[in-house]
């Protein structure tokens, strides 16, 4: 019987030490399947659709105005059911009740299982009261001069009506541009640049109010 020479026997231990390697490397898992990939195309759109320019999840109760009326009890009550609650900021007087009239027939015509809570006839006209009253303050038709201005204009526009530069004082103007950067990003809205961003936030530091 003919040995096998020594360097067959060579890259035969090898390849058994090669196999026993790759053996105890951890199994990679499988890729994991998306809740929506089962679905139809229409109502998966109808799903990412549903969750653009929804309020952002950093507001508190404590955060609205006057947090311990009835009016902010309602919104916290009603409209924290299917997203997070919005700030009346969010959108102008002439906007909210457009807005909410929505939200009411979205309401209304879900079924019973899910046990959303309908507000009232008394308890809407209270909300929208609140909302209005309490609703961005919009520049004027005509803005103040200066540099940064169209900045402000095209790209504050795009989510809102232009806030009144006078509706922060120049100190909080930074923390409130930022906030709405943050909001853009998350409703996947064209972020201005850096230098935007500074013009912008320099208008409104001239232009807002006085502490």
């Amino acid at each position: 019987m003919r040995h096998a020479p020594r360097w067959a026997l060579g890259v035969l231990m090898a390849l058994v030490m090669a196999c026993q390697e790759r053996a105890q490397e951890p199994v990679p898992p499988p890729p994991a399947v998306s809740p929506t990939s089962s679905l139809a195309r229409s109502d998966q759109l109808i799903l990412v659709t549903a969750k653009v320019a929804l309020p952002p999840g950093d507001v508190q109760p404590g955060d609205l105005p006057e947090p311990a009326s009835p009016e902010a009890g309602l919104l916290v009550k009603y409209c924290s059911q299917c997203h997070d609650f919005p700030t009346p900021t969010m959108h102008a007087a002439v906007d909210w009740p457009q807005i909410v009239r929505r939200m009411w027939l979205r309401m209304d015509r879900l079924p019973d299982t899910l046990q959303i809570q309908i507000p009232e006839l008394g308890e809407r006209i209270a909300l929208v009261n609140y909302l209005v009253a309490n609703a961005l303050r919009v520049s004027g038709a005509v803005l103040p001069p200066g540099p940064g201005r169209q900045e402000f204009s095209t790209i504050c526009s795009r989510c809102h009506a232009l806030p009144d530069p006078r509706a922060h004082t120049a100190p909080d103007w930074p923390q409130v541009f930022m906030r709405m950067e943050r909001n853009m990003e998350r409703m996947k809205v064209r972020a201005p640049g850096p230098e935007e961003s500074r013009q912008i936030v320099t208008y409104l530091q001239a232009n807002g109010a006085r502490p």
